[in-house]
Order: structure tokens, then C-alpha cells, then sequence
């Protein structure tokens, strides 16, 4: 395609704001419509971005057409009746995590974006921030040989801070799960991606501190992964005054220490076969600190060139999967073996 693609955008809120509609504009693609049943945000945003075209209805919008894709940035529980139905428009698709809140629902967009012969990617935008990409890169080189352990911790005060509006976080029947579905999914996925392993059991543990919620505000994981490695991942809403997003792995040469803020290298120690500590920095020098752009650029490059998925569905739903059976492990108080599981 040479021609700018035509992005639709159902929900208007922070993701969309500070994600996908600036990410597609800094990637040469035009926002043509956008959907948000709240007529504040609808005029606010459109206004903000000059959006022509403008919806409360996002299945109207989609019956119109006159767009090339879609970004769908709703709660989790719309997120497969609406990718469905814009692949059965033809629109390639791309949507906020987690992709949905249960397995069946991942099935059906899996399904009909097949149908569909079109591209259905999941944001998870933390496979594109710089520090997650050079750590990746160390570890596929091999250099520092297997993967023993991992620590990941993501934690901050709750996304009513950074999302004052979107109290869909807390309501069971919209987000399906708390922070385990939110930070959690974040930090299991990242460790698939980075790893190339899969998470093959896991045990957890759940609270709910301070949040307003029968949901889960605070969560521990500890898992096994395919080839034998160890992992423990804290996530919780509850983080003051800081917050942390943070990746440890120690290898059979080495450890590398993913830090929380953008501006701090990551730190890759080894000795090197002698009582000397060697420590390389690796410094990070994307703006796009949050994976936000990085991921909406890649969808873009897919579609344009007709290239697969940079997160397929069957992806995504792997990291769902493991959610899931944290959360299964936290109400029954059992390790969950994933192996051979649909």
C-alpha cells in the first residue's frame, strides 16, 4: 500500500489518547473515525486530533467503512464481539490487552480474523520498549547461556491515577480480573516473548488491600517455564510513593537488570570466567518509552506490507492462558500445571 492507511479508533479514552491516535499520526496513517459512547470524549478527542468523523456507535461506524483498519482500546470484555465483527468487515484489527477475558472469547477473534484473511494484532506494548528489546537481543545471542532465574515486578498506584475516568478496572463483569489481568498479563507475557519458553505451571497468590473492589489489587506469581527456568513476578496497585517496572534474569554467565526508568542503562554483570566483575551498559535512547508507539508502528508495517502479526491472536491468548491459571491457583490455593492445556 502507498497510499496512508485509514485507522477507525473505537474508545477514546487514555490508550487511545496517549497511544494509538499519536502513534498512527507519527506513522503516517490517518485517523478517519472515532467511537466513544461518551459525547465529551468524542468531541474532546476528535477535536484535539481533527477527527472528521465521529461515532457512538461503533457498529454503525464499522458498517460505514471508509477505513483500512481499526483499533479497538475498550474495556476487555467488548474487545472480541467488536474484533469479530470488523473482521467480518474486512478491517485488519488491533487491540488493547489483555485480548479478551476468557479463552472462547480469544477463539472467535482467532477465528474470524482468519476468515477474514486479515491481521489481527494485540498491543502489548511492552515487547516494544527499548530496555525489553536489548535485553532480548542479549539473550537470544546466547552469550550469557541459560536462564536460571527471573524477578518482575510491576506496581504503581492504581490505574485510577493515570486513568481517572476508566473505572472499568475495578467493575468484575468489564475487566474480568484485577491487576492479575492488567499489570500481571504485562509482566507474563513479557517473560514468554523474552525467554522464547513457556510458562508450564504456576502458583499464586491474591489480595486486595486498599481498592475499592472485589477484584484483586495485589498479586505474586511463581512459575516454571519450558526449558527448566524459575520465576516470580509481584504486581499490585498499591505501590507508594514510587512505582517499579522492573525485570531481573540471572543465566548460567550472568545477570541482566532491566531498570524501571527510561533514563537508566541496563545492566548486564558477568565475571568472565575469573573473580572480576564485568559490568556493560546498555543505554536505551527511544523516546517512545512506553512501547506504545513502537507497537501501533508495527502494526502499521504489517498491514502496509502484508506481513504477519507481530502479536498474533494464538499469542495472546498463550498469555491469557497463564492469567488465568495464576488466578485459578490463587482461589484454589493449588499449583496449576499448564502443559498439554487447551
Amino acid at each position: 500500500m502507498s497510499e496512508a492507511l485509514r485507522i477507525a479508533v473505537i474508545g477514546g479514552g487514555q490508550i487511545a489518547q496517549r497511544g494509538h491516535i499519536p502513534g498512527y499520526i507519527q506513522g503516517g496513517a490517518q485517523v478517519v473515525a472515532l467511537c466513544d459512547k461518551n459525547q465529551l470524549v468524542l468531541e474532546s478527542v476528535s477535536q484535539q486530533y481533527q477527527i472528521k468523523r465521529r461515532y457512538q456507535d461503533w457498529q454503525k461506524m464499522l458498517a460505514d467503512g471508509g477505513f483500512d483498519a481499526v483499533s479497538i482500546c475498550t474495556p476487555p470484555y467488548l474487545h472480541s464481539e467488536m474484533a469479530v465483527e470488523s473482521s467480518q468487515h474486512g478491517y485488519h484489527v488491533l487491540v488493547e490487552k489483555p485480548i479478551a477475558v476468557s479463552l472462547e472469547q480469544c477463539d472467535r477473534m482467532i477465528e474470524a480474523a482468519q476468515n477474514g484473511g486479515v491481521i489481527l494484532m494485540i498491543s502489548h506494548n511492552q515487547r516494544f520498549m527499548g530496555p525489553h528489546r536489548i535485553a532480548k537481543d542479549i539473550l537470544d545471542s546466547g552469550r550469557l547461556g541459560m536462564v536460571y532465574l527471573i524477578h518482575g515486578v510491576f506496581g504503581h498506584q492504581g490505574p485510577e491515577i493515570w486513568s481517572p475516568t476508566q473505572e472499568w478496572y475495578f467493575q468484575p463483569e468489564q475487566a474480568g480480573l484485577g491487576v492479575c489481568a492488567d499489570l500481571g498479563y504485562h509482566k507474563i507475557d513479557l517473560i514468554r516473548w523474552i525467554t522464547n519458553q513457556e510458562i508450564t505451571s504456576i502458583s499464586a497468590f491474591k489480595n486486595t488491600f486498599e481498592k475499592q473492589t472485589a477484584l484483586e489489587d495485589t498479586a505474586v506469581f511463581c512459575f516454571q517455564l519450558s526449558r527448566g527456568s524459575l520465576g516470580t513476578i509481584q504486581v499490585s496497585w498499591v505501590f507508594r510513593p514510587d512505582w517499579e517496572n522492573s525485570l531481573t534474569i540471572r543465566c548460567e554467565k550472568g545477570v541482566i537488570r532491566i531498570p524501571t526508568e527510561a533514563n537508566e542503562p541496563v545492566k548486564v554483570l558477568t565475571n568472565q570466567g575469573t573473580s572480576t566483575l564485568v559490568e556493560a551498559n546498555y543505554q536505551c535512547s527511544s523516546p517512545d518509552t512506553s512501547g506504545w508507539f513502537g507497537a501501533v508502528g508495527a502494526f502499521l508495517e504489517a498491514v502496509k506490507n502484508g506481513l504477519p502479526s507481530p502479536v498474533p491472536g494464538d499469542d495472546a491468548r498463550a498469555s491469557l492462558a497463564v492469567v488465568l491459571a495464576a488466578n485459578l491457583s490463587a482461589n484454589q490455593k493449588k499449583v496449576i500445571d499448564l502443559q498439554g492445556k487447551p
